[in-house]
């Protein structure tokens, strides 16, 4: 189905310039009839050889089209799973398919009668009634030649780069970027919240995830980037790191907690209720 859906994208597909390449990156990779290949950034950055910004935005303008469409969307570790819509089910032409296989038919003829058709010209004999030009070959009357699209050989060129590909050995499959350990707790309670968001961060940025954990803690972090994604739609986690750095940190530890007062409002710290300004009175 890999060169179905290639030669789907080469003929058929109104996508240009880098957004087609994303769609022949996903019919090279799709294995079966339904045109689906999971696909990361990391792979999609190898084979269009580009920056992350010029994937993310060939990507973008893609699914714009119809023509690639988002099956599954990436949760933590794993990668998108692409379609590609219009490739499903698709058949590329049988190779030679151009035309009637055989030649002109000439009239009845004889043994030894030249050939009838001035298209022919003269000196051409035919040794066999109903003579078709393509299946006779130029040894003379009563030998045939296999010409064209009917010959072993010269018909054997798609079939044997398939067959040649699937002799090798597969490609491994990209699970999407690597998750630091220190920062998969975050990323596990974002999932289990139904956050879903994409963690294609940097290496610095990973970083700067790391450290706030644990200056600022998972369930605080999660808490904000919650209240974020219930406000509106967010894909890209890079979008809470200015959020997260505003937070305030964890308590020292060994931090008592104030004393509590009930009052009208709730609960609230404890203060002395004595109006300072008593003792300027003389008090």
């Amino acid at each position: 189905m890999t060169i179905d859906a290639m030669h789907w994208v080469w003929n058929h597909s109104h996508a240009k310039g880098n957004a087609r390449l994303v769609l022949l990156a996903v019919a090279d990779k799709a294995p079966g009839p339904d045109c689906k290949a999971k696909m990361g950034t990391t792979e999609f950055r190898a084979r269009l050889n580009a920056s992350r910004s010029v994937v993310q935005n060939a990507v973008d303008k893609a699914l714009e089209t119809g023509e690639l469409v988002v099956a599954e969307p990436e949760a933590g570790s794993r990668a998108t799973m692409y379609q590609l819509p219009f490739a499903v089910g698709y058949v590329r032409p049988a190779p030679g398919a151009r035309g009637p296989e055989s030649g002109p038919v000439t009239e009845k003829q004889g043994p030894g009668i030249e050939a009838p058709s001035s298209e022919q010209g003269p000196g051409i004999r035919a040794g066999s009634e109903n003579v078709r030009g393509p299946e006779s070959g130029p040894g003379g009357p009563g030998i045939e030649a296999p010409w064209g699209p009917e010959s072993g050989p010269l018909n054997q060129t798609t079939p044997t780069r398939s067959a040649s590909k699937q002799e090798r050995e597969p490609e491994p499959v990209d699970l999407g970027p690597e998750i630091p350990t220190n920062c998969r707790p975050l990323v596990d309670a974002l999932t289990a919240a139904g956050v879903l968001v994409r963690w294609n961060l940097s290496t610095a940025e990973w970083f700067i995830v790391e450290a706030l954990v644990k200056r600022t803690g998972v369930p605080a972090l999660a808490a904000y980037a919650q209240k974020q994604a219930a406000a509106k739609d967010i894909s890209y986690a890079k979008y809470f790191l200015p959020g997260w750095r505003e937070l305030p940190p964890l308590p020292e530890p060994g931090t008592a907690r104030p004393p509590l007062r009930a009052v009208a409002g709730g609960w609230q710290p404890y203060t002395n209720p004595i109006d300072p300004s008593v003792y300027e009175n003389g008090f």
